[in-house]
């Protein structure tokens, strides 16, 4: 019996999520999450106390699964190459439903101490494994030697002001430029002479 609750609450969450990369987190409401998943209103909060928690729920569940996903895709690449796959993947190019995600989820915790919490948690998450990453390189002896912590918080100072950079009418030549700085940031400050 719990295995199946376990699958309802799982299909309520993917449901969720599905919704919110299609349509943005702001513009889902509760019954087009219960029509497209075809169970009633009081089902979902059976398994969730109100909207906001079922949301930071299917918020945790697909950053996280995010996160898993990227860790088990380097954690076998050498740390340069680590470095290079975290750029990329933490700045798409292209702006994404993902990405969009990121940034609507952000907003709301700018005035929302449940979603600021969340934020903070899943900050951290991702600052964790650039510290590992960092580690890592410096300990292998392809990246030099420097105060791990406060490197990680610069580059991830870095990535994120340019994620909002790129974010307002990204273009070909601001991705360039983005990608140019970054580049040089690692090789002056990361990456062994």
């Amino acid at each position: 019996m719990k295995e199946a609750k376990e699958a309802v609450k799982a299909r309520i969450l993917d449901g969720a999520i599905a919704l919110f990369l299609e349509k943005g987190i702001a513009n889902v409401t509760t019954r087009e999450l219960t029509e497209s998943l075809g169970i009633s209103r009081s089902h979902i909060y059976h398994y969730f106390s109100n909207w906001q928690a079922l949301c930071i729920a299917a918020l945790d569940r697909f950053m996280r699964d995010e996160l898993e996903t990227f860790t088990l895709e380097v954690a076998a690449l050498p740390s340069t190459q680590k470095m290079e796959r975290l750029v990329v993947d933490f700045l798409p190019f292209e702006p994404d439903a993902a990405w969009q995600l990121y940034g609507a989820t952000w907003q709301l915790a700018l005035h929302n101490d449940v979603y600021a919490e969340f934020v903070e948690s899943i900050t951290q998450a991702w600052n964790e494994l650039v510290r590992d990453i960092i580690e890592e390189g410096v300990v292998n002896g392809c990246f030099r030697e420097c105060d791990v912590s406060r490197t990680t918080r610069q580059l991830i100072s870095l990535l994120n002001g340019y994620d909002e950079f790129l974010g307002v009418r990204p273009s070909a030549e601001k991705r360039a430029m983005v990608q140019a700085d970054i580049a040089d940031f690692i090789q002056r400050f990361i990456y062994k002479a």
